[in-house]
């Protein structure tokens, strides 16, 4: 015998469905040691000739750049990021009073080696440079460390949500109906650095690398 079922037969007792809901925010980190350097500095020059200005400002970075290739950074590792020309006044008894031109010209240094940072600065410095303006340390490949802080992220919100069901005295499902990865955390800051006075007999200006922080975080929603 076959029997076939009625298509317009409904269950007079429906399946309760499960609509509660539990938010929650995760968060995970992981350290990792800095092993690429990022570094802006220049030549900053004045004069009352603009043109007089201009040819000094050009001679100095010519020569830090040559200086900074010569220690075994990449010529493509080096980059003009700024150049800008401003007029300087001064002010005598309340009036503006003409002092010069101010030329500025950034570079953006990219050191792969970054046991060598405070050699590489010094010899910028010694060679024509006379401001830097940051020196941010980073990795070069975060996604390693990223793909793990993920991971903590997510054990961090499976715990919270676990912690808070147990609270309520609720079962939750530990696999959450819905997962959702916040991107838009600040980026770490670039790590200031204070120019001194360098000479040849100094010793060279240390660079300690420490440890980076690096975040994730989740939106999670779970059942129960």
């Amino acid at each position: 015998m076959y029997y076939q079922a009625n298509p317009y037969f409904r269950n007079a007792y429906p399946t309760r469905q499960n609509n509660n809901l539990l938010k929650v925010y995760g968060e995970g980190s992981v350290l990792a040691q800095p092993d690429q350097a990022t570094v802006v500095l220049g030549v900053i020059t004045e004069n009352k000739d603009l043109q007089t200005a201009q040819q000094t400002n050009a001679t100095q970075t010519r020569n830090v750049i040559n200086a900074i290739v010569n220690s075994g950074v990449p010529r493509e590792n080096i980059q003009t990021t700024e150049f800008r020309v401003n007029i300087q006044y001064d002010f005598q008894n309340g009036t503006q009073v003409f002092r010069g031109y101010q030329v500025t010209n950034l570079l953006t240094v990219q050191i792969d080696e970054i046991e060598k940072v405070g050699e590489i600065v010094d010899i910028a410095v010694d060679n024509g440079a006379n401001t830097v303006r940051n020196i941010e340390l980073t990795v070069s490949d975060k996604n390693p460390y990223y793909n793990q802080a993920l991971t903590n992220a997510i054990q961090n919100a499976q715990d919270k949500a676990t912690t808070m069901a147990q609270t309520l005295g609720v079962s939750i499902n530990q696999v959450p109906i819905r997962l959702k990865e916040i991107t838009s955390m600040a980026p770490e800051p670039p790590r200031p650095f204070v120019l001194g006075v360098s000479t040849e007999s100094a010793a060279t200006t240390p660079i300690e690398a420490g440890q980076l922080e690096i975040k994730a975080q989740v939106e999670a929603e779970f059942t129960y």
